[in-house]
């Protein structure tokens, strides 16, 4: 290729070099930020970084870059900012096909005019990105099935490492065609494609919401109330448990089952009110329209999307659902706690980096695993793996990156065992 050629190239990626509000990854900055109009132009471009051997991170709105290992090298960030907008919107068959780039609060703008909305609430959602939510895999504080994003995704468009482009699904329900390669992508961190389009399912917006608070005065006699709950026939869409800390800095008291319920006015309500009855807790609370708001939104962005301190360490903790008490118990002793026990997921945060190895042995102590999703540089070099465990099946994830990135160029040793 030559020279000239190389300068229209960069000229169609709408190459520059990083500026100070670019986002870094873990001090990091790349030698070019890529931004592409087109997902022909990003074609072009990976194509080009691929005979060059140059490695590229893919980013959305940046919000959850500071999650994963240090990168092997970071030569280019290839950014969606330009692929953004709604292509189709069908509210009568509950779908919607969107340029990857799409900035989530633009997608549920242009949804709830339909009165529907993605039942996704990320980390920092007001950043985030259609494409980095499905690369991250994290729907936020709703863990139940047909809210997590694999359940939504239909379809999509993508680029391999060398540019060639990929599809699979469709954009209506019935079409699931190429359902393994969509599982593939969900989480995957950039580490095996860049998404350029994506093709959902919405789901119709709740016409009530109810935040139910219930106190308890121990971990244990917590755990008795969601084994009630679980018996009873209330199904909430959200179960919560803050403990104590985190509770009092939301001015709630003790430890705390959150339970959310929506959908239609009779329903939502009905079951708050058997949530209630069959909860033995020392004192129950409804929180209605604004102060139910400001409790999940808080819960959204707990720990913050960003560490608050160069020490501080970020970890999510993952559990048998059957365990997840007892892990928050020994976990609050190191910091505040917020956790999902239908999903076994816990979140904490401690200031000390050594807490993280203890964070991470209790979790293994119960079968299950510790990821340190954000903390000091220096940590991160120490650990094998900042996502803990190596994953039975490791083997073939690794297999499937030497088949989709041969020469290791997208987001390189920054996933699972440092793919």
């Amino acid at each position: 290729m030559t020279s000239s050629n190389v300068r229209s190239l960069l000229a169609e990626a709408n190459a520059r070099p990083p500026a100070p509000s670019d986002p870094e990854i873990d001090g990091m900055k790349p030698s070019l930020v890529l931004e592409p109009g087109s997902a022909e132009a990003a074609a072009a471009t990976l194509s080009f970084c691929h005979r060059e051997g140059l490695a590229v991170v893919p980013c959305g709105g940046g919000t959850r870059l500071h999650v994963g290992n240090l990168p092997a090298r970071l030569d280019c960030c290839l950014s969606s900012v330009h692929l953004s907008g709604v292509v189709s919107y069908q509210p009568g068959d509950l779908t919607v096909s969107v340029e990857a780039g799409t900035p989530l609060r633009d997608l549920q703008s242009a949804l709830a005019e339909g009165k529907q909305f993605i039942p996704w609430d990320p980390p920092a959602a007001d950043g985030a990105t259609v494409g980095g939510i499905l690369a991250a895999g994290e729907p936020g504080f709703r863990r139940a099935p047909g809210c997590r994003p694999r359940d939504l995704l239909l379809g999509f468009e993508a680029l391999l490492a060398d540019g060639t482009a990929v599809a699979a699904g469709g954009r209506v329900v019935k079409n699931v065609s190429g359902y393994e390669l969509m599982k593939l992508l969900v989480g995957s961190r950039g580490t095996l494609a860049f998404l350029t389009r994506v093709h959902l399912r919405v789901r119709p917006l709740p016409e009530t919401i109810v935040t139910l608070a219930a106190s308890f005065d121990s971990p244990e006699r917590l755990a008795d109330g969601l084994s009630f709950l679980r018996r009873g026939v209330a199904t909430p869409e959200v179960v919560a448990v803050l403990d104590p800390a985190v509770a009092m800095s939301l001015t709630l008291e003790g430890w705390v089952l959150l339970l959310r319920f929506e959908g239609i006015d009779e329903e939502a309500s009905g079951d708050c009110r058997k949530a209630e009855e069959l909860l033995p807790a020392n004192d129950r609370s409804r929180l209605d329209g604004p102060d139910g708001e400001r409790v999940w939104n808080a819960l959204r962005d707990f720990p913050s999307p960003e560490p608050a301190s160069e020490s501080e360490c970020i970890v999510l903790g993952q559990v048998l659902p059957s365990d997840t008490a007892r892990l928050v118990e020994r976990w609050q002793t190191q910091g505040p706690v917020v956790a999902y026990p239908e999903a076994g997921r816990l979140y904490t945060k401690t200031d000390e980096p050594e807490g993280y190895m203890h964070l991470f042995s209790s979790a293994q102590e119960l079968g299950g695993n510790a990821v340190l999703e954000s903390g000091p540089q220096a940590l991160k070099s120490h650990l094998l793996d900042v996502f803990g465990e190596t994953p039975r099946g490791f083997e073939l994830m690794r297999k499937i990156k030497e088949k989709m990135d041969p020469n290791k160029i997208l987001s390189p040793g920054r996933f699972v065992g440092r793919l």
